[in-house]
């Protein structure tokens, strides 16, 4: 159970589930209350009613918490197809009968973990699968009293294939991208990245009112739900100017259904941008990417284009030129082409 604050009416509602006589689950919600300590009042008063917890298994609660958090479809659906390969052995056993050492079991056959191909689970992709079991670990314990056994679960730490190297592609390989594309909404999305340096995070949680028509306000970040926006990853807000072909672009986006600029109601689902962006990628013919890489390809992009790199830093969040120098040390040390014309007419000078 849990109790949760309506922003647009300020008022307090209490949540708890109930199992029907077939066996299932259904989600109650008492709205209307005008304080917290009144919403868990009533669901302490009505917690008899739910037996969620006795033998309630860990696919249950999988389940309840996705649906407390209106998780995306889409990504709830692939969290779930990985959970049920990768963690078969909890996703039917009560959530009481998970204890440390079958945990710890699991977590072991977990790292050596294999794709249908019989290629390893990369790392990443082990850590987010135990990431999950901990968010379900903890939504029992928050909110049915049951001991987060999960809270024992360490990620696994990265091995050398696991590090990615920067991808950079220039501006007729990002149009062959968005030739691939035929969804709308996310044709613009990567354009916006790519032509913004923006994050991920920051482009997905964009309200329409933070675009004034000629920039954006960026100030926070999304990880996966509604629910996660936090500050930027510096804590820093900034405003990013656009190009008039993206501008437009957007302009048109705001003027559809919904408070998302990318989405509707709810933001555009990771598990969407990333299905689409790698099959893009694929029929475009080009490498091997992360959509982060459409970041870094708008710093190269502007750092060939002479943009100074303090100008640049402020436009991607940075904390400091500093930190973008020491990041992108690679591509700003690519040609060293005043160094060299500096070097050369010194050679040139001694000899005359």
């Amino acid at each position: 159970m849990s109790v949760k604050k309506d922003r647009k009416t300020g008022k307090w509602q209490a949540r708890y589930y109930v199992r029907k006589d077939d066996g299932s689950l259904k989600y109650v919600v008492k709205k209307g209350f005008k304080s917290a300590d009144d919403a868990r009042n009533w669901e302490i008063s009505h917690k008899h009613e739910s037996n969620a917890g006795n033998d309630t298994t860990f696919g249950a609660f999988f389940e309840m918490m996705s649906l407390a958090n209106r998780a995306n479809e889409t990504t709830t659906e692939t969290r779930r197809q990985r959970l049920k390969t990768y963690a078969g052995e909890l996703w039917d056993k009560p959530m009481k009968k998970i204890t440390k050492n079958v945990l710890q079991k699991w977590r072991t056959k977990l790292e050596t973990a294999e794709k249908k191909n019989g290629d390893p689970l990369k790392t990443q992709t082990k850590n987010d699968i135990i990431g999950y079991v901990k968010q379900v670990g903890k939504f029992a314990w928050e909110n049915y009293d049951i001991p987060d056994n999960c809270k024992v679960l360490k990620s696994f730490p990265k091995q050398l294939d696991d590090y990615n190297e920067m991808v950079i592609i220039n501006y007729d390989e990002f149009c062959a991208l968005q030739n691939a594309e035929s969804d709308e909404v996310l044709k613009i999305f990567f354009q916006f990245l790519y032509m913004s340096g923006a994050r991920k995070g920051e482009a997905r949680c964009l309200l329409k009112e933070d675009f004034d028509g000629t920039q954006v306000h960026i100030f926070k970040s999304m990880r996966r739900y509604e629910s996660s926006v936090k500050t930027t990853k510096t804590g820093n807000a900034r405003w990013v100017p656009l190009d008039d072909d993206t501008r437009s672009k957007l302009l048109y986006l705001k003027n559809r259904p919904g408070k998302y600029l990318f989405g509707d109601a709810t933001p555009i689902s990771l598990t969407k941008i990333d299905v689409h962006f790698q099959n893009d990628l694929k029929e475009a013919g080009l490498q091997h990417m992360r959509i982060h890489d459409l970041r870094h390809s708008h710093v190269s992009m502007l750092w060939n284009a002479g943009v100074p790199v303090r100008e640049i830093s402020k436009r991607i969040g940075h904390a400091s030129p500093k930190v973008t120098m020491e990041r992108y040390a690679h591509i700003f040390d690519n040609k060293q082409s005043a160094s060299l014309a500096a070097l050369n007419s010194l050679v040139k000078k001694k000899k005359k």
